[in-house]
This record gives structure tokens, C-alpha cells and sequence, in this order.
């Protein structure tokens, strides 16, 4: 099991508890916010579900489609899984994002991510990709790989388009 890179935990360090409130969700895709006790957005989430018939991922996933927290539920699960960070991607975000962040600046990064599930009949299963927007604040000083657009796979590039997300080939 991989707590270390748990984005929830991070955000609960910093603001408290933290819930979700879901703006689009089906078998296939959920958007959230991730808000602190204060009601503010500190990350909007785009997250792309696979293999979610099966087991362990199945009885987990509609926990998680009930309005469970993607980590927490995880975790609490105690299923083994890994959740690996593939890169940065620099992001103008949409008035949308900006008024739930409560921010008047443009531009952010969003952190895209893998979570593998391993199963007992053999290697790792693609449980999501997720999108995590971080707020402008929260950007500042990433050290993850920056990832320019014709870099993304082909499959995550409409997740940004789900959340008006337009990625900025800023060249670091």
C-alpha cells in the first residue's frame, strides 16, 4: 500500500478535513472538488476509472462512486495498490476553477497520476489516471517532471478538455 503520495493527506495536513463534493461522476469519470472546512476548492480532480469489475477493485470503487474520497477510501480498504506521479502539466484554469479556488491568477499546474492495483492472480492493474488542479498557491515550487502537451497520451488528453482545461507549453 502507497500512503506517501496520498494528494488528501497532504491537504489535510495543511487545511484540516477535507471532503468532496462531486461535480460530474459515471462508471468511467468523476470531477471533484477536494474542500477544506472553510468550503474552499483546494484541487479539482478529473480522474479516469479502468478495470473496475475487478476484484479487489470492485466492491472498493462503488465506495468511491458513493461519494467516498479516492485515497481515503483506498486506504481504508487496505487493498495494495500504488500510486505513481507521472509529471506537471502547466494549466490556464477557467473562471469555474478560479472562483472555487477563490483566485483571481490564470494559470497552475496539474498533476497527472496513475493508480495500480495488484491483485492476487497476477501483476498490477490500471485502476485511474487522475488530474489533480492544484490552486495557483499550492503550485508554486513543484518539483515533479514537467510534461508538455504532445507528451500526453492520447487516451488522458480529453480529461483536460472535461474540466476546460487548456495546457500551456510554457517551456521551463
Amino acid at each position: 500500500m502507497n500512503t506517501t503520495n496520498l494528494h488528501t493527506s497532504t491537504l489535510e495536513k495543511l487545511y484540516g478535513p477535507i471532503s468532496c463534493e462531486i461535480i460530474r461522476q459515471d462508471d468511467e469519470i468523476r470531477i471533484v472538488h477536494l474542500r477544506d472546512k472553510k468550503d474552499i476548492s483546494r484541487t479539482v480532480g478529473v480522474v479516469k476509472f479502468y478495470n473496475t469489475d475487478h476484484q479487489p477493485i470492485k466492491t472498493v470503487h462503488k465506495t468511491i462512486l458513493a461519494g467516498g474520497l479516492l485515497g481515503k477510501t483506498l486506504q481504508k480498504s487496505k487493498i495494495d495498490y500504488k500510486k505513481e506521479i507521472i509529471g506537471a502539466v502547466p494549466v490556464r484554469i477557467p473562471d469555474w476553477i478560479k472562483n472555487d479556488f477563490i483566485t483571481d491568477e490564470e494559470h497552475s499546474i496539474a498533476l497527472i497520476s496513475t493508480i495500480k492495483v495488484h491483485t492476487s492472480s497476477g501483476g498490477p492493474l490500471l485502476y485511474t489516471v487522475i488530474i489533480e488542479v492544484l490552486p495557483p498557491d499550492l503550485s508554486y515550487g513543484h518539483v515533479h517532471e514537467t510534461i508538455r502537451k504532445q507528451d500526453i497520451d492520447d487516451d488522458i488528453l480529453p480529461l483536460f478538455e472535461l474540466a476546460d482545461l487548456i495546457i500551456e507549453n510554457i517551456i521551463l
